[in-house]
């Protein structure tokens, strides 16, 4: 019998730099300030799940579908999504039907359009110069679906003329709102007087990945109530949840659709994430989550107007910059934006570089939600906007922006709106679980300082 309670040295070293530079890149994350958009970070409840037995199992359904459990891994996660996640989805989506099986954005996003269209049909997509996303024809190609894109007036704004000539001419079965570079969504109400006028058959889906703990904290309308049919997306950018999706409507006949369509592009859906959204949507509703959003749109202006009063090349300044997370900054080249990200990553500012409609070659796209989540005030935006204009229009060194950085960091160094450990005292909670969630905040977090 092999000898396994001693590794060889090779084994030894091999573990020990792994890990090593595990914690390494942790103690980066511990120290960085993130603005990339499509991100957020977890509490530390909400990720105590994945260090539970529940991150190993399979999660089908089958006591609800079939009247018995074949995977019986899956029974305390489906009691939780039945009891607690489901009714807390309903409320905060305002929809009696929700569907939390996807299991990524881009999941949800296939859901969707399998769901509510069918091989052969057209679909109408937001072009990427206007902010569209990138895989989205792509996905509704590779379903056979002929892909058409929304005509819009400027990168914000839709031309409802053009469109409804569209929408007479080719009847789509569905027109998809996948904006994912925004900084003022779209309003479904004038497109859905558009089809209910010129293609009453024509479905409507807001694609709200982004926009999704706005959307239920209640900082911005609700599509559904704009006219939307269905609306969702992914659970872990302005919502602070796990890497999940949802998708919920008010209409019987399309979640039956919805349904069908994720009982075949999603096997398990992730016992772990499921608990975690369950904790991230319990903590929406009971840790002010209402506050939580609309600070996330208050930082975002605070940090685009000061960076347009210090001189950077902010979009959208004639229209107030931003309504929503997002904040668009112009690096003037493609070969000054890579220099201006690596200087500011070097600092501990983490931007996202990418092209944003309206602006020729790599700007930056920021969001404002993770430093909210952290506990950002509309003070801490107009700080971290002078550091980062130190950098991109000072050319400041770095470690003199690091330093700064550095220090607005150790204010916001965990997430806020969530629940704190004493939330677990109660009998209920055994002690060993008290004790891996105190774990995971101080490891995670850094909660020692």
């Amino acid at each position: 019998m092999t000898d396994t309670t001693t590794a060889p040295a090779a084994t030894q070293e091999a573990v020990a730099a792994l890990f090593g530079a595990l914690g390494r890149d942790q103690e980066r994350a511990r120290a960085t300030l993130n603005l990339v958009p499509s991100e957020n970070v977890l509490s530390p409840l909400a990720r105590v799940p994945f260090a539970l037995d529940a991150y190993a199992r399979y999660f089908f359904d089958h006591k609800r579908m079939f009247g018995a459990w074949s995977f019986f891994g899956g029974t305390g996660a489906g009691a939780i999504e039945q009891e607690t996640l489901l009714p807390l989805l309903r409320d905060q989506a305002q929809a009696p039907f929700v569907n939390p099986q996807p299991i990524s954005g881009l999941n949800c996003m296939t859901a969707a359009m399998s769901a509510l269209a069918s091989p052969g049909d057209t679909v109408v997509l937001i072009p990427t110069d206007a902010g569209g996303h990138m895989s989205t024809a792509g996905v509704a190609r590779r379903l056979g679906l002929h892909v058409l894109t929304l005509p819009m007036a400027d990168a914000h704004t839709v031309d409802h003329e053009a469109l409804g000539a569209l929408l007479r001419s080719e009847r789509p079965a569905l027109v998809y709102l996948d904006q994912s570079t925004v900084l003022f969504p779209l309003d479904c109400a004038p497109l859905r007087e558009v089809i209910d006028r010129e293609s009453p058959r024509t479905l409507l889906h807001f694609d709200s990945s982004h926009l999704n703990g706005l959307i239920l904290s209640k900082a911005l309308a609700n599509p559904l109530d704009r006219g939307a049919d269905t609306f969702g997306g992914s659970t872990h950018k302005t919502l602070a949840g796990p890497h999940k999706g949802f998708l919920a409507t008010r209409r019987e006949d399309l979640s039956e659709r919805i349904d069908a369509s994720t009982a075949d592009l999603v096997s398990h859906h992730h016992p772990a994430e499921v608990l975690s959204l369950a904790v991230t949507l319990l903590e929406l509703r009971d840790r002010d989550g209402a506050g939580y959003g609309a600070a996330i749109l208050a930082n975002a202006r605070a940090l685009a107007a000061r960076l347009h009063e210090r001189g950077a090349a902010v979009a959208a300044a004639d229209r107030g910059f931003t309504g929503c997370h997002q904040v668009w900054l112009d690096t003037r080249s493609a070969d000054e934006g890579v220099a201006m990200a690596d200087r500011l990553y070097a600092a501990g500012v983490a931007v996202n570089r990418v092209g944003v409609p309206g602006v020729r070659g790599a700007a930056f796209r920021l969001s404002s939600a993770e430093v909210t989540r952290c506990g950002a005030t509309e003070a801490d935006s107009t700080e971290l906007a002078d550091i980062i204009a130190d950098v991109v229009v000072d050319g400041a060194p770095t470690d003199r922006v690091a330093s700064r950085a550095a220090a607005l960091r150790a204010r916001l160094y965990r997430p806020r709106y969530c629940f704190e450990d004493d939330a677990l005292e109660d009998p209920a909670v055994p002690e060993w679980l008290r004790e891996l969630a105190a774990a995971v905040g101080r490891g995670v977090y850094g909660e020692d300082r």
